[in-house]
């Protein structure tokens, strides 16, 4: 059985882990991993995902290899919530939690989870980011086919 940590050594944990980062190219080993797997250690949680919405064509997923359970019914996940990850009102992504326990997400899960995706969108946005590079990179044009 996983041991419960409180939400503030969990919250303590969470803005640890985004402040000792240091920019990156990639999110493989990146401080996004730490903070789903601290989540997922730290509580009941059988999943935690975090994705970008930013993106047309959907949800992106940031922690790459997390393994999500393909059939959310076959998977025995009981309960899920999705937490939006917001900067100055505009949504750029969400925080996805799942659990296999019946009454997983009560009050205090809802502010941890809240607290988290405030937490994540200061970290994906703020200088030297992915967010940040993102938006400077020049928008790919589709090619024109060959008359």
């Amino acid at each position: 059985m996983k041991p419960f940590r409180s939400t503030r050594d969990l919250l303590a944990d969470v803005e640890q882990a985004l402040a000792e980062s240091r920019p990156s190219f990639s999110f493989r080993d990146s401080p996004l991993e730490k903070v789903a797997g601290l989540l997922a250690e730290g509580r009941h949680y059988g999943w935690v995902g975090i994705f970008l919405t930013l993106e047309r064509r959907g949800a992106a997923p940031l922690v790459p290899n997390a393994a999500h359970p393909a059939d959310f019914e076959a998977s025995g996940t009981r309960k899920k919530v999705i937490v939006a990850m917001k900067i100055a009102g505009r949504e750029i992504g969400f925080l996805n939690v799942e659990s296999n326990r019946e009454n997983a997400f009560g009050a205090d899960e809802r502010v941890l989870l809240e607290r988290v995706a405030g937490l994540l969108a200061k970290f994906l946005t703020g200088a030297g980011k992915y967010l940040v590079r993102k938006a400077g990179e020049p928008e790919q044009k589709p090619k024109a086919a060959a008359a």
